[in-house]
């Protein structure tokens, strides 16, 4: 039993890794195609037009709300929610697969994010930034990916493990939150509308296999637990349970 479980986890690993490499290996590809093509801050889907646009609108109230909202997917704000939900979780479900699954999906995305910046190194928009000393290059924009990744995963979470209409609310943060930051990033000059898709495409495809392959809800119905309308009609209907001598 041990041995059959430890090959199923050992599967699902060598799953996971596999997946990451394969998805780090096409956002390169598409970060290096932009480059070759000269389009590192050319006009590709507005990559010079959309920054500049933001950049000749901005005032100083703007400047220090943008500073406020970019933060929000800075690696410090990321990593303080991503322990307090797997805190949560852990507490709630007394499972250790919504932490693993937090866990892989956060560590992936930071892993993923600082190789392919390191591989692809596109230059910032050609716009004032009005941050500064920025340690990584624009492609992909770490912030959003980031951000996506994680209140996604919440959301997929909750709504895998809770009853009643309500969890379906952290679809919201699920998607305002990775706009307020796209429209944060983009304002402060630090990425091009295509670092943003490229973030995109990575969170899908990276929350897509993770949750495929670990299963973060499955044990949610597990031993006992049921949702919650089956629970009820079982009590409204006794006469249907079998009956044991």
């Amino acid at each position: 039993m041990q041995h059959d479980r430890a090959r199923k986890y050992g599967r699902i690993a060598a799953g996971v890794v596999v997946i990451w490499v394969l998805i780090i290996g096409a956002l390169t590809g598409i970060g290096k195609l932009i480059m070759i093509t000269h389009n590192a801050n050319g006009n590709l889907l507005g990559d010079h037009t959309i920054p500049h646009w933001f950049a000749a609108h901005r005032t100083p109230t703007l400047n220090h709300v943008s500073l406020i909202v970019s933060n929000l997917g800075a690696t410090q704000d990321i990593l303080i929610v991503s322990v307090v939900t797997c805190a949560v979780f852990l507490a709630a479900t007394r499972r250790w697969r919504p932490v693993i699954f937090v866990a892989v999906v956060m560590l992936g995305e930071l892993a993923a994010f600082l190789t392919i910046a390191a591989i692809v190194r596109r230059p910032r928009p050609d716009v004032p930034h009005l941050d500064s000393n920025l340690p990584t290059s624009a492609f992909p924009s770490g912030h959003v990916a980031a951000t996506t990744c994680l209140y996604v995963a919440i959301a997929i979470l909750v709504i895998g493990h809770a009853h009643g209409w309500w969890r379906y609310l952290f679809l919201i943060p699920a998607v305002v939150m990775p706009v307020m930051i796209t429209l944060a990033r983009l304002y402060r000059g630090e990425h091009h509308p295509t670092d943003i898709l490229g973030s995109l495409l990575f969170a899908a495809l990276w929350l897509t296999a993770t949750t495929m392959l670990i299963k973060p809800n499955e044990d949610a119905f597990r031993r006992g637990r049921v949702p919650l309308r089956r629970r009820k009609a079982a009590d409204r209907s006794p006469e249907t349970a079998p009956v044991t001598r």
